[in-house]
């Protein structure tokens, strides 16, 4: 528009306060699904656990810029493209091909179509119920580690959100890595997929639930719940978000304070 020979832009009636705002939250977004932990954590480290082709690790540094990361992906191929991925961020990432477990050495894990679908654990019936387009196409060697070993090779010895996603083996990579946990873990943002259960007796959420328990943790938030209308089971898969008791005792104190 112009106006007496002058350019008259729209942005000229938007309050120069508005224009503030926008690049206050476009610098201070988070982004899924660190939206979803608490916002007083200053976060330097992040330990990716299954790190997969990377979308992840990269929510996580365009969240906290200043942040750095700890990836862990076992199989070769998708080891691969998680490093041409995180190419722009090198001097950002650490990346390891090994999966974390409870025992170090050798092992197995399966191949499906789908590769965030992978899983050291056999596919189970009700996980193939579903997703039926998810199938197991073989199999390949991988290098497993627990998190108490392989951390003295870390540049930090404290990790503020740690993320596990590692298709059923979750109880696995926390009782490999107890000692380090315990002690020098903040936030842990954890998938607990109930399809990934061999059998209804023995569901790993309630063994996993007991273990972070056990380590100091308290549940906080409860994300990204999958439910199935056509079957008796109900909620399939969901992600939850544990902090260090200690943590949560100060949060707690310091809303009583504000609304005092």
């Amino acid at each position: 528009m112009n106006i007496l020979n002058k350019n008259i832009y729209l942005n000229d009636f938007v309050p120069p306060i508005i224009h503030k705002m926008i690049r206050y939250v476009a610098k201070n977004r988070k982004i899924h699904p660190f939206d979803c932990v608490p916002k007083d954590i200053n976060v330097h480290w992040i330990l990716d656990v299954g790190a997969n082709m990377g979308d992840v690790s990269i929510a996580a540094m365009q969240s906290y810029p200043s942040s750095k990361v700890i990836c862990f992906e076992p199989v070769k191929q998708t080891y691969k493209l998680l490093e041409q991925n995180l190419m722009l961020y090198s001097n950002r990432v650490i990346l390891f091909n090994q999966a974390l477990s409870d025992e170090n050495g050798l092992g197995e894990i399966n191949l499906t179509t789908f590769n965030g679908a992978n899983s050291i654990l056999p596919q189970s019936k009700s996980h193939q119920f579903f997703n039926p387009r998810v199938k197991e196409i073989g199999k390949e060697a991988i290098t497993l580690v627990k998190l108490d070993d392989i951390a003295d090779k870390f540049p930090t010895n404290y990790i503020d959100i740690m993320k596990i996603d590692v298709e059923g083996y979750e109880l696995n990579v926390l009782n490999g890595g107890r000692e380090f946990i315990k002690d020098h873990v903040d936030t842990i943002i954890i998938e607990i997929a109930l399809m990934r259960d061999q059998s209804w007796n023995e569901q790993a959420i309630v063994d996993i639930f007991i273990t972070l328990k056990s380590l100091g943790f308290c549940l906080i938030n409860i994300i990204d719940l999958h439910h199935s209308d056509d079957s008796s089971m109900m909620l399939v898969q969901m992600d939850c978000i544990f902090r260090k008791n200690e943590k949560c005792e100060v949060d707690s104190l310091s809303q009583k304070k504000k609304l005092s």
